[in-house]
């Protein structure tokens, strides 16, 4: 039976309020709708685009389907358009925070599922989820941007 693509979710992680302790294990009643404003980050406040300012989110993919989805791949699909915001992706583990975890990753901006510093999740089984940590890192000064996103990607390799 073939992967349905509306049984593949995105969740929330445990701890979702910004902060050091931003983190923990998946919250399945919080899931994360896809295109909806602000679903994992906020606004970028005048004071940061001013200031500059980096900030992490951790969420999850869960594979929903009665079958394992093989050789999961992940990459950013869309970049944001402005031009002092950059985003980057990290492997994460279930129980870990921005301060033991997060800030310490290794942080990839690929831009395809064929490029080298793609994601590589593996196999995903019947509600087997996986951690991904996403860095936003806007630089001081750039000009204000509004109707800022980007879109992350998953698919088999």
């Amino acid at each position: 039976m073939a992967i349905q693509v509306n049984k593949i979710k995105f969740y929330r992680c445990s701890q979702w309020s910004e902060g050091s302790d931003h983190g923990g294990d998946i919250d399945t009643a919080n899931e994360i709708a896809s295109g909806a404003d602000q679903n994992i980050f906020d606004d970028v406040s005048d004071a940061q685009r001013v200031a500059g300012s980096t900030e992490y989110r951790k969420i999850y993919v869960r594979n929903e389907n009665d079958d394992t989805w093989l050789q999961v791949v992940a990459w950013i699909a869309q970049f944001t358009p402005a031009e002092n915001d950059e985003i980057a992706i990290a492997l994460g583990t279930n129980s870990g925070t921005v301060s033991s975890e997060g800030s310490g990753a290794t942080y990839v901006s690929p831009d395809a599922k064929d490029h080298a510093d793609a994601l590589n999740i593996g196999d995903l089984a019947k509600n087997a989820y996986q951690a991904i940590w996403i860095r936003r890192k806007v630089t001081a000064g750039g000009d204000g941007y509004s109707n800022n996103s980007f879109t992350l990607a998953f698919e088999s390799s």
